[in-house]
């Protein structure tokens, strides 16, 4: 997070013009689901390539009624964190930028073997996870351009299949170890062949993050890792309720 970021206690600026931390992270879960509702519905409102600027149309339009910097990258002194562990900072950012999209352009989901599409996906969104190229919403929009990724090689994401919580905490185990296996095995119950997966699971699973099981499981998939264990070994803890986090 960056030092102006709601969660932090000072308020970005923002459309609306709210000052109240609480009310803006509101306003903004509200707005980002009723805009990726209309993208999960209607998947020609935003279209590419899977380059940077199909990610960055992505993310304008899920928080075009939030931020006025929404689809821009993050900007000198502008750094985020997460995990206690910092992002690319934003002076480097265009060339990681490149370096993350050239792999993703370069490297796609196979049609053809199940496994080895969710691992790419899994080695991409790791990577980038680690980008970090807006302030905020960077998990919202990877999460839909992903998906849509797949689907253009053959395959769908269930996402009532998928622990929110632990795919997050597996990006991070996978930006601070290279490892994105955990992330790959965090997915892989999800994934079916396209037409296999009922429509309206992304909108339905939207803001199904708790932050602080989050921090657990990383902290868990990290230890287990430590101690020589392999991603398709560890098994996550029952889900409890407590504060949900956008996704």
């Amino acid at each position: 997070m960056t030092p102006q970021d709601p969660e932090a206690g000072q308020v970005p600026e923002n459309l609306p013009g709210l000052t109240d931390p609480q009310e803006l992270r509101e306003f903004e879960r509200r707005m980002a689901f009723v805009r990726v509702n209309e993208l999960d519905r209607n998947p020609d409102l935003v279209t590419g390539d899977f380059d940077f600027p199909h990610l960055q149309r992505i993310h304008a339009y899920i928080l075009q009624d939030v931020y006025p910097w929404a689809g821009e990258p993050r900007r000198y002194g502008q750094e985020t964190m997460a995990m206690g562990m910092p992002h690319c900072r934003a002076e480097f950012l265009d060339a990681e930028i490149r370096r993350v999209f050239t792999a993703i352009d370069r490297h796609r989901p196979s049609p053809d073997d199940r496994d080895a599409a969710i691992v790419t996906v899994a080695d991409h969104w790791g990577e980038l996870t680690g980008v970090h190229p807006f302030r905020d919403g960077n998990s919202r929009s990877q999460r839909l351009f992903f998906d849509r990724y797949l689907r253009q090689s053959g395959w769908a994401l269930d996402w009532t299949q998928i622990d929110a919580s632990a795919v997050h905490a597996a990006r991070h185990v996978a930006m601070a170890t290279v490892d994105s296996s955990y992330l790959a095995a965090t997915l892989r119950p999800g994934i079916h062949r396209l037409g296999e997966v009922p429509t309206g699971t992304l909108i339905a699973t939207q803001d199904t993050r708790d932050a602080s099981r989050s921090v657990e499981i990383f902290r868990a998939m990290i230890d287990h890792k430590r101690a020589g264990r392999t991603a398709d070994t560890f098994t996550l803890f029952p889900r409890e309720t407590s504060a949900e986090t956008p996704a």
